[in-house]
């Protein structure tokens, strides 16, 4: 009996070093690969994909880098598991997400690939995987981790090149709109509904990311993420960047997306538009950014809002155009071009006018006064030049002296040159005259005592 019970511990400790090293055995043995960027792990059954993906890692990472204007500290990982299994073993939680192929972790900044499902797709759709997950780490460094699954999922599949998968996202989204049954942007929070059926929830979420780019553009997207660290949420996120409230902009991209899906709109109904944000950049006198909003909510209004706004557009042309015929004015005085100017100037008042738009009036109080000083110095100048040929010397020097200060006074330097050299002129007439009569009054004086030299005057008796 004792004899049993001292074996048993060794049997046990036996079948238990047997069962790690089967697990050892198990466990892929990794190779490492390094590029400018990346290192590349993988196991040696895979040296050749991972050479094919070193080929092209680092000109994704440039063209994203370039993109999102970040450029993550290298190196970032990718690594490379055999198989399924390999992978599930190490990421027991990815059992339950469907179809899963890759995987960003952006806290190990580390991007996963599964060859063996990798393989079964063709290379545009392995380089999608690479840029939709590398998207992800960009998209979460911009925004310290507080992006959303929804909007991540999202702008992951705008930076992915065109595909086939496309098209099967535009006709589900076809569906969704035709039915009705389009989600809610609550839902971009709700991590379990957007991995639990993303054959829906990727669709919604690549084309909210969609419509918000094309909205503002990429710039106003990356602002947003920049924004989400000291925001609340991505709701108060988008009020503050955007300038209207999540719940206008899901109305504004419900109406949006029939034209993007070339669908009818008349089964939808029109969306509420809200014109104060135009109004406000009308108010703030930034023309040309209310003509860009007011031209984008015209093309989803209804008849009478598109009233209201083309009155709103009128109004932002002429402010538009008052704007560039200031700046026009001060690009005139800058090249001495006063009476060019002085055009100018009157135009801009009375666009200007025309809208009770008063900020630019000293503005434009002061171009003309430097308007009016530039033309009398001009027609000092020409007096100057008219008595010089006159001869009138003293009087030259004087209007040729007042216009020199008055162009300096201006920073017009090359006036100001003009008649600093036609002082010149007239200084150096002015001496040349002094010595001719200097040498004449000589001339005329020796002339003088030579004549008493050679014909005395006679005596006087």
């Amino acid at each position: 009996m004792m004899i049993r019970l001292r074996i048993w511990p060794i049997l046990l400790g036996i079948l238990l070093a047997l069962a790690t090293i089967s697990t050892l055995l198990a466990q892929p043995q990794w190779i490492e690969q390094r590029t400018t960027y990346f290192r590349i792990i993988y196991t040696p059954s895979d040296a050749l994909i991972a050479d094919q993906y070193a080929a092209i890692i680092d000109s994704i990472y440039d063209e994203l880098s370039t993109t999102f204007a970040l450029q993550p500290t290298p190196p970032l990982t990718l690594r490379l598991y055999p198989t399924s299994e390999s992978y599930f073993t190490a990421n027991p939680a990815a059992r339950n997400v469907p179809g899963v192929i890759a995987h960003a972790d952006f806290r190990r900044r580390e991007v996963v690939v599964i060859v063996e499902r990798a393989r079964r797709q063709s290379e545009p759709a392995q380089i999608n995987n690479l840029r939709h997950e590398l998207t992800h780490i960009f998209a979460a460094e911009l925004s310290n981790g507080r992006l959303n699954v929804g909007l991540q999922e999202g702008i992951a599949q705008y930076m992915e090149l065109p595909g086939p998968d496309r098209d099967d996202k535009i006709a589900i989204l076809r569906d969704l709109t035709q039915r009705g049954e389009l989600w809610t942007w609550a839902v971009l929070d709700d991590r379990n509904a957007i991995y639990g059926q993303p054959e829906l929830s990727y669709p919604q979420t690549w084309s909210i990311v969609t419509f918000l780019i094309e909205r503002d553009g990429f710039e106003q997207f990356r602002r947003l993420l920049t924004a989400l660290p000291q925001s609340s949420g991505y709701r108060s996120a988008m009020a503050t960047i955007y300038g209207v409230s999540a719940t206008t902009l899901e109305r504004e991209w419900r109406t949006w997306l029939p034209a993007f899906l070339q669908l009818e709109p008349a089964a939808l109904p029109p969306a509420v538009i809200d014109l104060a944000p135009a109004q406000a950049l009308l108010t703030a006198g930034d023309y040309d950014r209310a003509l860009r909003e007011l031209e984008r909510l015209d093309a989803i209004a209804d008849a009478e809002t598109q009233n209201r706004i083309a009155a709103l557009q009128a109004r932002a042309q002429i402010g538009q155009r008052a704007n560039q015929l200031t700046e026009a004015a001060r690009t005139a005085l800058l090249n001495g071009e006063y009476e060019q100017a002085e055009r100018l100037i009157g135009q801009a008042e009375q666009a200007y006018r025309e809208i009770n738009d008063n900020r630019q009036a000293t503005v434009l109080a002061e171009y003309r006064a430097r308007v009016a000083r530039g033309l009398q110095a001009g027609e000092a100048l020409r007096r100057a030049d008219a008595q010089a040929r006159r001869f009138d010397i003293f009087s030259a020097q004087a209007n040729a002296e007042a216009a020199a200060r008055e162009f300096a006074a201006l920073g017009d330097e090359v006036r100001r040159d003009n008649a600093l050299a036609l002082r010149r002129s007239l200084a150096e007439q002015q001496r040349t005259l002094a010595a001719a009569l200097l040498f004449f009054g000589a001339a005329g004086l020796a002339i003088r005592l030579i004549g008493r030299q050679l014909w005395p005057a006679p005596e006087a008796w």
